[in-house]
This record gives structure tokens, C-alpha cells and sequence, in this order.
């Protein structure tokens, strides 16, 4: 599991060992084995960085050209033209006398 609050540079993590570690500038605020409790720290944490780092509001400009962006990447993926195999002729069957 992995969370961040980038403006803030909060990261939380867990390891391998199933311990969670709560990071604020890289500097480690709690590790703990409770996944209840880093997420509680790291909840708190992200609240008082939300009050130092407020989102700014997105322009009409900037919410159209995320969403011509968007649009242009999702035809990429599904080009009509592409991936189509030729079909075979039909295949013999008893009823036709093949």
C-alpha cells in the first residue's frame, strides 16, 4: 500500500515485512504494525498540509484541454482500423456435400 500528499511530500508506505511508515520531507514520523494507526498519523498529518497548501481552483481553459487529452489518448487505444484479422472462407460442412 502506498499514499502520498505531494504538495506536502507525505508519503506512506508499507514494507515487506508488514511494517507501515509514515514520512513527512523524508524524514520518518511512525512506523508501526498497525495499519490502523499509520493511517490515522498520516490522515492527521495530510488535514494540517491542507491548510499550508490549498488546491487552487482549475480554469475552464485548463479543464478543456484535460479533457481533449483525454479523449485523444482513449481513440489511441481503440482504432477502428487496427487488429482485424482477414476471415477464412467457409468451411466445409456435411450438410453442402464438402
Amino acid at each position: 500500500m502506498k499514499m502520498a500528499f505531494l504538495p506536502g511530500q507525505l508519503f506512506l508506505e508499507q514494507l515487506d515485512n508488514s511494517t507501515y511508515v509514515v514520512t513527512l520531507q523524508g524524514q520518518e514520523i511512525v512506523r508501526s504494525h498497525s495499519k490502523k494507526a499509520a493511517l490515522d498519523k498520516f490522515h492527521q498529518l495530510r488535514q494540517q498540509l491542507e491548510g499550508q497548501f490549498p488546491s487552487k481552483p482549475v480554469s475552464q481553459e485548463e479543464k478543456l484541454e484535460l479533457l481533449q487529452r483525454e479523449i485523444s489518448d482513449s481513440l489511441i487505444g481503440h482504432n477502428s482500423l487496427g487488429g482485424r484479422k482477414k476471415s477464412k472462407s467457409a468451411a466445409k460442412t456435411r450438410t453442402f456435400g464438402g
